[in-house]
């Protein structure tokens, strides 16, 4: 094909380098995509300061996983494979199994031993270098799972779709359902689709709670179908949601924000009998003090730790957004490109003076 990319190198250090790539050709079996999108997430600010949470991640490293793209050279295996063809916009997945490890072989329950992850496991110095949505263009191995994007959808609207198979694939593991109330801790891009998650899935309530300075994401929660929200700062919380619930309190907590006591509130806001709380806001391996574990056996609460899609949430989230787009436009939030990405760095750290996002996309030109 020839030609050269573009991609952000994040360095481990707090630093940032765009570099020049070739334009790859496809690995056997695969094929290139031409990145138009990509979300920003919580974990790109991990990688960019060289905090490792995934095993094998590289640093350095081409950063972005919430990938769309059109595929612009396909061999005919991944198109027979894949069921696509060039021109067509898709979602990446980011996980990649070999499909041949015990692990794989048996139905891929456990951690496959060769496991891939755009944006994480293959750095800038890995055949080609080109392997994080950070890139203009992405080169895609032939055991991928791509899907085909709604029309209708701009690329950067799309991005969500990743973070909403996660959201997908957390609510099914707490069995949310119709009757159950639902309370969503932390308002980030994340929260808030679970939130929608959580209604999609018919949850009776929902609550989202945050703080202050979470003002637009408490008003994009509204705008996504939340029931009620919660400024903690302003409102004793616990107190509120019993208000709200006639005493039953929530029968699903999830909590997604980044701080250690939100654990202990999660207690207190579930009723009796076999409530159910998410865990999957990373609290960067900080200890939470007083925690009653008392609370959890008396309570019967089932407590659930939350990481990643699969590929059936991925499925279902790509046919969530076709059949309510209004989704991802209302968490469109704010594009930034190759050349501003600092300050989408600001924006998921929340140090953008006067400036919050609900969702952060980086946008590469056509």
């Amino acid at each position: 094909m020839g030609g050269h990319a573009r991609a952000a190198v994040f360095l481990g250090d707090g630093t940032y380098e765009v570099r020049e790539f070739p334009i790859p050709a496809p690995p056997a079996g695969g094929a290139v995509l031409k990145v138009e999108a990509v979300g920003m997430c919580g974990s790109d600010v991990m990688q960019f300061h060289g905090q490792s949470h995934v095993p094998g991640e590289a640093s350095p490293v081409i950063p972005g996983h919430e990938i769309v793209g059109r595929l612009i050279d396909v061999t005919p295996e991944a198109a027979a494979n894949w069921g696509v063809a060039e021109g067509d916009r898709v979602c990446v997945d980011e996980i990649v199994k070999c499909g041949r490890c015990a692990s794989c072989l048996a139905g891929g329950t456990g951690l496959c031993a060769n496991l891939q992850l755009y944006g994480y496991t293959m750095g800038p110095d890995h055949d080609g270098g080109l392997w994080g949505g950070y890139g203009e263009y992405l080169r895609l191995l032939p055991n991928t799972h791509v899907m085909k994007a709604p029309d209708g959808l701009t690329a950067a609207e799309l991005t969500v779709f990743e973070p909403l198979a996660n959201a997908l694939n957390w609510v099914t593991s707490v069995r949310v359902g119709p009757g159950d109330v639902v309370v969503v801790q932390g308002p980030g891009h994340q929260g808030l689709l679970c939130a929608a998650a959580a209604l999609a899935c018919g949850a009776s309530q929902v609550i989202v709670t945050g703080t202050g300075a979470d003002s637009l994401r408490l008003k994009t929660a509204t705008a996504l179908g939340a029931h009620e929200v919660i400024d903690i700062e302003a409102e004793d919380v616990v107190t509120r949601v019993g208000e709200l619930t006639g005493g039953r309190m929530a029968s699903v907590v999830m909590d997604l924000t980044p701080v250690t006591a939100s654990v202990r509130t999660a207690l207190d806001l579930t009723g009796m009998a076999g409530a159910r709380i998410a865990l999957a806001g990373l609290k960067h391996f900080t200890p939470v003090d007083g925690l009653l574990t008392d609370l959890i056996t008396l309570k019967n609460i089932n407590v659930q730790g939350c990481a990643g899609s699969t590929p059936g949430s991925m499925e279902q989230a790509v046919r969530l957004l076709a059949d309510r787009p209004e989704i991802a436009r209302t968490m469109a939030g704010t594009h930034v490109s190759l050349d501003t990405i600092e300050h989408g760095i600001a924006l998921l750290e929340r140090r953008a003076a006067g400036e919050d996002a609900v969702h952060v996309s980086l946008v590469h030109a056509g």
